[in-house]
C-alpha cells in the first residue's frame, strides 16, 4: 500500500534559487526594505508568484500567527469614502481589541502588484477589507487568496471568493433617484457617470437606464458624460452638458464629488439652481450637506458596512461567506425641483 505525501511547501531558499539571487536579498525583497534594486526587487517578486511561495504561518508568531492588524486596502480616489470606510473599521477594531491598517493599492503601476505582495508579507494582516473599485481587481483577488489571507469586499459588483460581502442596491438606489427627478417633471435628464469599466459605476448608469426606460423616456446617448469620480472631472463632464442646444433641465452625477463639479458649472453660467436645472449627486458625503444649495443624494451605509464587515472578518467561527445587502436612503434636498416651466 502506497503512502501519498503531501508536496514539499517552496521556501525562500527556493525563491532565491530561482531568481538567481541571495536568501537574504529575498528575505529583503519580501520585507520590503529600502536600498535595493528594483530589478532585482522586480526578479524576486516574479519568482515568488511563480512557486506560488508564502510565508510560513508558524513563523508569524510563537503563539498563535495572530498580528490582531486589520487591513483596509483601497485605491478609491474619493477621500470622504475613505475616511467612512476607516472609521467603520476603526469601531470594530477598537471593541474587538485590534487595529486598522489602512493600506493604499495602485494595481495599474508597474510595480503594484509587487507592492502589494510585499505589504503582504511586512505588515501580515489577519485579514483584509477591500473597498471599490479595489475589490473588483481580479489580479489583488488572487493574490490575497494566493496569500491564504481572507478577506472582506465592501460594494462589489458580484459575489466573489470573498469571505463576506456587504453591498447596498447601487442600482435600485440610482433608479430611485432618477425616479424622483422624474416625479418632479423631469424628461430631459442629464447623467455624469463614473468611469468606463468600473463595475459599481456600471450598476448606477444601470439604474438610471431603468428609470428612464420604466416612465417610457428613451434615453439619449448625449445626454449621458463619463467622469472619474473627482470634482474637476464632474465639472468638466457639465460644462459639455450644459454647451449643447437643448440643455437639460436636470443632471444625476454618480458621486457627490461629481454634482459639486456640475453645481459649480451650473452657477458659473448664470443658472439658478434648482429653479432653471436641478442636480443630484451620490453618497451624500459631508461635502453635499454643505454647498448652497446643499445636494439631493443617495444615503450608502458606508461606515456600517465597513463596521459589519470587520467584526465578521475578526469571527474565527464565522467561516460561511455570506452576501448582506444594507439599506440605502433617498435624500432630497433643495438642489432638485420641479422642471422649468419656460
Amino acid at each position: 500500500m502506497s503512502l501519498s505525501h503531501r508536496p514539499r511547501a517552496v521556501t525562500i531558499d527556493d525563491v532565491a534559487e530561482k531568481a538567481g539571487v541571495s536568501a537574504k536579498t529575498v528575505s529583503r525583497v519580501l520585507n520590503n526594505e529600502p536600498n535595493v534594486r528594483d530589478t532585482k526587487r522586480k526578479i524576486v517578486m516574479e519568482a515568488s508568484r511563480a512557486l506560488g511561495y508564502r510565508p510560513n504561518p508558524a513563523a508569524r508568531s510563537l503563539a498563535g500567527s495572530k498580528s490582531f492588524l486589520l487591513a483596509h486596502l483601497h485605491d478609491n480616489p474619493v477621500p470622504e469614502y475613505v475616511a467612512a470606510t476607516n472609521e467603520g473599521i476603526y469601531t470594530a477594531c477598537r471593541d474587538n481589541g485590534y487595529f486598522l491598517l489602512p493600506q493604499r493599492i495602485e494595481p495599474d503601476a508597474a510595480d503594484g502588484l509587487d507592492r502589494l505582495q510585499a505589504f503582504l508579507f511586512t505588515a501580515r494582516p489577519d485579514a483584509v477589507i477591500l473597498t471599490p473599485p479595489l475589490c473588483d481587481n481580479e489580479q489583488v483577488i488572487s493574490i490575497l487568496e494566493h496569500a491564504g489571507v481572507p478577506h472582506a469586499s465592501l460594494s462589489a459588483a458580484q459575489s466573489t471568493s470573498a469571505r463576506h460581502v456587504l453591498r447596498h442596491d447601487e442600482h435600485l438606489a440610482a433608479r430611485k433617484l432618477v425616479e424622483h427627478l422624474i416625479h418632479q417633471g423631469h424628461r430631459d435628464i442629464a447623467m455624469i457617470a463614473g468611469p468606463e469599466g468600473h463595475k459599481a459605476a456600471s450598476a448606477r448608469f444601470d439604474g438610471y437606464m431603468n428609470a428612464l426606460e420604466l416612465a417610457g423616456i428613451h434615453p439619449e446617448t448625449t445626454l449621458v458624460e463619463h467622469g472619474d469620480y473627482t470634482m474637476r472631472s464632474g465639472l468638466e463632464a457639465a460644462q459639455r452638458l450644459l454647451a449643447r442646444a437643448k440643455r437639460p433641465t436636470a443632471i444625476f452625477a454618480a458621486n457627490d464629488d461629481m454634482a459639486v463639479g456640475a453645481l459649480t458649472a451650473s452657477l458659473a453660467l448664470g443658472l439658478r439652481i434648482p429653479e432653471d436645472i436641478s442636480i443630484a449627486g451620490y453618497d451624500d458625503t459631508r461635502l453635499a450637506s454643505a454647498v448652497w444649495p446643499p445636494l439631493t443624494t443617495i444615503r450608502q451605509p458606508v461606515s456600517e458596512m465597513a463596521c459589519r464587515a470587520a467584526e465578521r472578518l475578526m469571527q474565527p467561527d464565522d467561516n460561511q461567506p455570506r452576501e448582506e445587502v444594507l439599506a440605502f436612503d433617498l435624500i432630497v434636498r433643495a438642489s432638485t425641483g420641479p422642471v422649468p416651466t419656460s
